[in-house]
Order: C-alpha cells, then sequence, then structure tokens
C-alpha cells in the first residue's frame, strides 16, 4: 500500500472517529428513540461518591449508547439486517426445523422464525419477546406479600376484594414460538405466585377458561404484533370475570352482556401500531397486520358521570365518545388510541345499573378495554393505575371512603412491576 494512501486511511479514520465524538458533544441530547419507542438514558448526576460505584459508569456507559450520534439510523440497519431470510440468525433453524402439518384446531404451523432486537418475529405475522426461562420467585415474594397486605386492609375496612389474574400473550400463546424457545417458566410463576397468596383471596383466574380453548381459537383472542389481546380476547375475559365475582360475591349479582349485544366489525384500513411492530422499525407491514375485530354495543355506554385523568394529573378529555372506541375515518391506530390509553384514573356514574355498589378498580393496561363494560354493572366505578402516581396509596383511598367492592386486575406475566406499589412512600 502506498504511503498516500496509507494517510488518506488514518486521515479518515481519524474523521469518523472523532468527527462522532465531537458531534456527541455538540448535539443536543434527544429524550426518545422514535425507532425503539423508548425513553433515552440522560446523563448521569456527577459526585465524586458516585464515581466510586459501578452503577455510575454503566449509566454512563447507557448514556453514551443512547445518545451515540445517527444511533436511530444504525438501528434502523441492524433490525433491517435481522430481518433478512439471509442474515438472521435463526435462518438454520427455518431451514431444519420447520413444524409437521397439522390439525387446523392445533393452530399456526410456525414456517418462518427471526429473533429483531429481541424480539421474535413469526410468519413474518407474529411478535413476540424473547422467552425468560427463569422463574423469579424472589421478585415474587415481595409483590405477593404486598398484594396480600393491600387485600388483608380492605378486609379491615369491609370491603369486598377480588383479585383478578388475566391470561397474559406469551404464556398463552407460548405454541407460536420456535421449539428451543418454548418454556414452562411461565406456567410456573404463574403457579407458584398463586400459591403465595393468602388463602383468603378470593381470585378469579381468567386464564382457567383461556386454557381450554384450543391453539387456534387462543390466536384469535390477542393483537398480532402488540402485546394485549384484542378486543375478542377482553370481552371474553369480561364475561368471565362478572359470572365469577357473581358466584362469589355476597352483594352483587349480574349476568355478562353477550354477542348479542353487540355489533361486530373489522378493521380493514388504515395502519395499526404495535407496542411490539414500533420498537422494530414495522418489520410487519402496519397496512396489513392486526386487521383487528371491533365490537360496539347495540346500545351506546351511556354514564351519568364520567372523568378521566391523563397521566401527567391533566383533565383533556370531557367526552367518553373521545375516550373510547374506534374512530372512523383515522388513518393509524394503537390498542391505546382504540380503548382509553393508560390513564391515572377514570370515573364512571352509571345509575342504571342494578345496584347501588361503589367499586373501585387497580388495573394494568389489559383492563383498558374492559373498563366501560365492567362499568354498565356498577353504580359507581373507579379506575386508578398507580404506575401513574408518583405518591400513591391505596390504604389512604380506602380509609378516605367506603368502598363495597375492590377489584386488582392484573395479566399473568405482570408478576412484579410498580404495579404492586400499592402504598408509595411520599
Amino acid at each position: 500500500m502506498s504511503k498516500p494512501v496509507s494517510i488518506l486511511y488514518i486521515v479518515v479514520f481519524l474523521a469518523i472517529l472523532f468527527g462522532f465524538a465531537i458531534a456527541g458533544m455538540v448535539l443536543p441530547d434527544r429524550a426518545v428513540s422514535t425507532v425503539e419507542n423508548r425513553a433515552l438514558s440522560k446523563l448521569p448526576a456527577f459526585s465524586f461518591e458516585a464515581v466510586g460505584t459501578r452503577r455510575f459508569f454503566e449509566e454512563m456507559n447507557q448514556y453514551i449508547n443512547d445518545q451515540a450520534p445517527l444511533r436511530d439510523e444504525m438501528v434502523r440497519l441492524y433490525q433491517s439486517q435481522q430481518n433478512s431470510g439471509i442474515f438472521n440468525s435463526m435462518l438454520l433453524e427455518n431451514l431444519f426445523h420447520v413444524k409437521p402439518p397439522q390439525k387446523p384446531e392445533e393452530g399456526t404451523v410456525v414456517k418462518d422464525s427471526r429473533v429483531v432486537s429481541n424480539l421474535v418475529v413469526i410468519n413474518k405475522k407474529w411478535i413476540f419477546p424473547v422467552t425468560d426461562p427463569l422463574v423469579h420467585t424472589d421478585k415474587m415474594d415481595e409483590s405477593t406479600a404486598k398484594l396480600n397486605d393491600a387485600i388483608q386492609f380492605a378486609a379491615d375496612q369491609q370491603t369486598e376484594t377480588y383479585f383478578v389474574f388475566n391470561p397474559s400473550r406469551t404464556r398463552t400463546l407460548m405454541h407460536l414460538y420456535p421449539d428451543y424457545m418454548q418454556t414452562d417458566a411461565y406456567a410456573k410463576s404463574k403457579a407458584y405466585f398463586l400459591s403465595k397468596l393468602d388463602k383468603s383471596v378470593n381470585v378469579v383466574d381468567i386464564g382457567k377458561k383461556f386454557d381450554a380453548f384450543t391453539n387456534a381459537a387462543k390466536e384469535e383472542l390477542y393483537l398480532e404484533t402488540d402485546h394485549h389481546w384484542n378486543i375478542q380476547g377482553a370481552f371474553a375475559a369480561y364475561q368471565e370475570m362478572i359470572a365469577e365475582i357473581s358466584a362469589k360475591s355476597a352483594q352483587f349479582e349480574d349476568k355478562p352482556m353477550s354477542l348479542d349485544d353487540i355489533r361486530v366489525s373489522g378493521l380493514t384500513i388504515g395502519s395499526f401500531e404495535g407496542s411490539y411492530n414500533s420498537q422494530i422499525n414495522y418489520a410487519v407491514n402496519p397496512k396489513t397486520a392486526d386487521r383487528t375485530v371491533i365490537y360496539e354495543p347495540n346500545k351506546p355506554f351511556s354514564f351519568s358521570k364520567f372523568e378521566v385523568i391523563n397521566k401527567d394529573g391533566t383533565q383533556t378529555v370531557k367526552s367518553f365518545n373521545d375516550f373510547y372506541g374506534f374512530k372512523r375515518g383515522q388513518s393509524t391506530y394503537a390498542y391505546g388510541t382504540i380503548y382509553g390509553g393508560d390513564r391515572r384514573k377514570i370515573a364512571y356514574e352509571n345509575p342504571q345499573a342494578n345496584n347501588r355498589l361503589n367499586v373501585l378498580l387497580l388495573k394494568d393496561s389489559f383492563m383498558n378495554p374492559l373498563t366501560p363494560y365492567l362499568a354498565q354493572h356498577f353504580n359507581k366505578l373507579t379506575v386508578y393505575d398507580n404506575r401513574y402516581y408518583s405518591e400513591f396509596s391505596l390504604k389512604e383511598i380506602l380509609a378516605s371512603e367506603h368502598f363495597d367492592m375492590l377489584i386488582i386486575a392484573f395479566h399473568d406475566d405482570n408478576l412484579f412491576s410498580g404495579s404492586y406499589e400499592f402504598d408509595k412512600p411520599l
């Protein structure tokens, strides 16, 4: 290699090296990555005490990675490579481990699978997280202790309490994973969690209902590119929930709505922005993904009072029709835009209910499609998502106002999270 060419290589290398370094210092930090659909790390606070810890350097490393110039462009390139048919890490899996033909009720035959940014894309249609083979007993011990304490406090307040366990998508659709990724850790985790609850806890295990369905039927109940269920799955859970609570309760008895009460249609136009799909640069075409079913009650929902508090504490939604349901004319859709999204608080009053019960619901996002259906059955339903409160005290809420019933409803892959922080310190 001639000397001028060698010099040119060195100059180009140094230009790239120092160019990225200078750009990283000059360009302002970004708050979010639109490609990965997540918040980006901020510069960790400096102190002599912090510099002596491992955590400081881990946070600094994550900050540098997140704020690297052209990060989104490099992530897009990497995800495109992972989603390719030739360079994907699961090429041999697709060639030699295709599942044999099976009966229709056994569900989808997996012909293609690939890992893209820690998500598994199946048949260029379904997207799942990479499975976790561990059973985190220590974390579940903490969350069940908090749950037992909250339920005991509610009992002391003469509040009838139910813990609703909704069937998560990952556990229910485990059959769609490649064989080597399938694990019974999710089923074992659920069983361990339930074993740690006090015997007095009224458990409404919706998963038992779903487990009786065929694999093909289960696939009809969940979104393809999002981590939630669709309205079919949510409605089936609502029916089972009302039926079981009616059977167990000393003060509540009612029948759930049936499909005869529902006008069923389907999403045929626009783009569906699934939570998983948005993280991997839409590896599945959003214009064909999740042509989800739409349920609209024949008799529209009607409430004498309706209130919504957003994540940030503001009140911008005044009308139920603006809050919930399919909006014709939209070009893009998402689980949140159809079913109201995550909010701090939702309050319903329905004097047409056949009781005067005041009910408190503490929930995660799986319950979003269900809240107006549940509200049809109670005089008052107040819904909290404590993840969006920096200060939250379930005990103070229960002590300050009498609730006839408390329903705590989480999905069975949400076994340890901020949802179990029922009493956050000031």
